[in-house]
């Protein structure tokens, strides 16, 4: 095999590895969902509406069941809006959250992702304009200027840049150019500003979800952990220096640098305040214009969010500071200084040589002899010989019974081509029938995606160890068409 083959062989082989890594995740079982359910979560939240109250998204989902069985009775399930959210939560496609007083819910970072990535394949949108393409070669440009150490060769760049200035001044004073973008072209400009403004809530979910990773990992610690306090606090300094460094914590800090200075979000907003007012904004869609509008409150809010955490964070600490086993360990420390300072403070003395004292008896004034008693071996009388160990033989060594385990490809054969779980059972060969076979399953199906209905259940019948039969109860399974895959 030659080397290219190889080198094109282990980087396959390590793209399989996260892909197989991702298989595990929220954001693939969201890609298998049917597709009314990826419709339900793009359309109840938006860049303009993030979050929704508990109450609020259940009656949103029951009315749209409510409507889509009766256009297709075979659509939807037989759970409720709860249920189903419910469900989304516990695939983590959602989360929930308290926002002033309320249960709100929000999709994850992986599914905001997902849905973001789904709706730019099914967008009529062009990623190839020549806004993005004018950003790109600009780009392009600057960190070629910005990353050449040739001091000349950066004066004569900046100087060009100025000449390209000055001429383009020249040229509207004179009016032989205006320099304005019609309006499919800023159109254009406008979408790629926010497709840039799309990305950054999942950034600042997954930064968000890291700071409260860290917050409960600390807590474990003192709880849990019988760490010194200094090993806690740096291993807890060193998860903070890594969460700032990551792409997420880059951007988290420049955003913060942003939203710190007044005369940054001044500009932002009026030139925000400028391109709505310009005509060509009339063709925007309405939740691009609010989403424009709304960018630096987004933001703000966003922020403040993670501000918030990390202030849970330092209380968190505080607290562990002022906790009673570091008041007793500084009292300790007080005492064995003192302890020093009396020793210091103690008259030298020459090392005398060790004498040993004569015993001081008290009160040990005999009576008579028959006071002392005294050992008479001839009157020592030995304990009898406790009795021999059983010893036990291989023959008597007898292992109990147990269940066998469950096969993986029998498993996945039998799954093969069932709607429920009940036939899939009933696929299985007699000898694998048992009850690892109903544990392996059960987690074929929750890694494969198919539905759990809670209202109904199915029993199957296996047999034990000791050739009884039981009857197990399980929640009604529908199986998707690939669940062998």
């Amino acid at each position: 095999m030659s080397r290219s083959a190889m080198s094109s062989a282990d980087a396959i082989s390590a793209r399989l590895r996260d892909l197989e890594l991702l298989t595990k995740g929220p954001a693939w079982a969201l890609t298998r969902s049917a597709p009314w359910v990826i419709a339900v979560l793009q359309a109840s939240f938006t860049r303009t509406k993030p979050q929704l109250p508990l109450e609020e998204f259940h009656a949103d989902v029951d009315a749209f069941l409510e409507q889509l069985r009766r256009q297709d009775p075979g659509l939807g399930g037989q759970g409720s809006g709860k249920a189903f959210a419910d469900e989304w939560t516990r695939k983590q496609f959602l989360t929930r959250r308290s926002q002033s007083g309320q249960i709100v819910y929000e999709i994850t970072e992986a599914a905001a992702r997902v849905l973001a990535f789904l709706d730019s394949l099914s967008s009529e949108r062009s990623t190839l304009n020549g806004s993005r393409l004018g950003t790109l070669l600009g780009d392009v440009e600057k960190l070629a200027n910005e990353t050449n150490p040739d001091q000349s060769a950066r004066l004569e760049s900046l100087e060009e840049e100025i000449q390209e200035r000055q001429q383009l001044i020249e040229d509207i004073s004179s009016g032989d150019f205006d320099g304005l973008l019609d309006d499919e072209e800023a159109v254009e400009a406008a979408g790629n500003i926010l497709d840039l403004a799309a990305s950054l809530p999942a950034d600042y979910k997954k930064m968000r979800d890291r700071i409260e990773e860290l917050v409960g990992e600390l807590r474990n610690q003192i709880i849990e952990e019988s760490l010194s306090k200094g090993a806690t606090m740096a291993q807890v300094l060193e998860a903070d220096k890594r969460l700032r460094q990551s792409p997420e914590g880059r951007t988290f800090r420049s955003f913060t640098a942003f939203l710190e200075d007044p005369q940054q979000q001044l500009r932002f907003r009026s030139a925000i305040g400028d391109v709505l007012s310009r005509q060509f904004a009339d063709d925007l869609s309405h939740e691009d214009r609010e989403t424009l509008k709304n960018l630096v409150a987004e933001l703000r809010t966003q922020h403040s969010q993670i501000q918030r955490i990390y202030g849970r964070l330092s209380e968190s600490l505080n607290n562990y500071i002022q906790s009673d086993d570091i008041r007793q360990s500084v009292r300790l420390r007080q005492v064995l200084r003192e302890a020093e300072q009396a020793i210091r403070s103690m008259p030298y003395e020459r090392d005398r040589p060790g004498l040993v004292r004569g015993p001081v008896l008290f009160n040990a004034g005999f009576e008579s002899l028959a006071m002392v008693k005294l050992f008479d071996p001839d009157e020592f009388a030995a304990p009898p010989k406790l009795a021999d160990p059983i010893a036990f033989s291989d023959s008597d060594r007898v292992r109990s019974l147990r269940s066998a385990k469950a096969r993986p490809d029998v498993v996945r054969s039998a799954m093969a081509g069932a709607a429920t779980l009940a036939e899939a059972w009933a696929n299985l060969p007699e000898g694998e029938r048992h009850i690892n076979t109903v544990r392996a399953l059960l987690s074929e199906a929750l890694h494969g995606g198919a539905a759990f209905d809670r209202a109904a259940w199915e029993n199957i019948d296996f047999e034990q160890i000791d050739g009884s039969t039981r009857t197990a109860y399980l929640p009604l399974v529908t199986l998707t068409k690939d669940s062998d895959d």
